[in-house]
C-alpha cells in the first residue's frame, strides 16, 4: 500500500480515537506497526479504496475511499469459509466507515461503485469488485 497521506493520516487517527471512545476495544486505523500486530492485521486497496482488516482481537475493519475513480466503496464481509455474508461497509469519497465482526473476519470483496452520468440517482451505475480476499 502506498504511504500514507498527511490528510489520511490525521483521518486515521481522529477515527481510532473516536472507536476507542465509543468501545472498550481499542482500533486504530493505520497504526498497527508493531511485531504483535503485524501479522493480524492486513492492508488492501482497489483503485482508490483502502482497506484495513485488523483481526488481532476481534475482526475490525477500516475503510476509506479517497477521491479517484470510485464514488463509493463497498466491502462485503464474511465471518466463515461457508457463510453467508455478515455485513457490509460503505464509503463515499472523502469519507472513512469502520465496524467490528465477531469473531474474526473470514473474507472480503472490496468494491467500487461508480455513476457514468451527471445527475445521480437518476443516471447510470457500475460496480466493480475483487474476487473474494481470504484474511484468514
Amino acid at each position: 500500500m502506498n504511504i500514507l497521506s498527511a490528510k489520511l493520516a490525521k483521518t486515521a487517527g481522529a477515527l481510532g480515537l473516536a472507536v476507542a471512545a465509543l468501545t472498550t476495544v481499542s482500533a486504530a486505523p493505520a497504526a498497527a506497526s508493531t511485531a504483535a500486530t503485524a501479522s493480524c492485521t492486513k492492508y488492501y486497496r482497489y483503485d482508490n479504496i483502502q482497506v484495513q482488516v485488523d483481526n488481532c482481537s476481534s475482526g475490525w475493519i477500516w475503510m476509506y475511499t479517497e477521491k479517484g475513480n470510485f464514488d463509493k466503496g463497498i466491502v462485503h464481509v464474511t465471518k466463515s469459509w461457508n457463510g453467508d455474508e455478515a455485513g457490509t461497509l460503505e464509503a463515499s469519497q472523502g469519507k472513512t466507515n469502520v465496524a467490528k465482526f465477531e469473531p474474526q473476519v473470514y473474507s472480503i470483496v472490496i468494491c467500487g461503485f461508480k455513476w457514468l452520468g451527471w445527475t445521480p440517482p437518476a443516471s447510470p451505475w457500475w460496480t466493480y469488485c475483487t474476487n473474494p480476499i481470504v484474511i484468514k
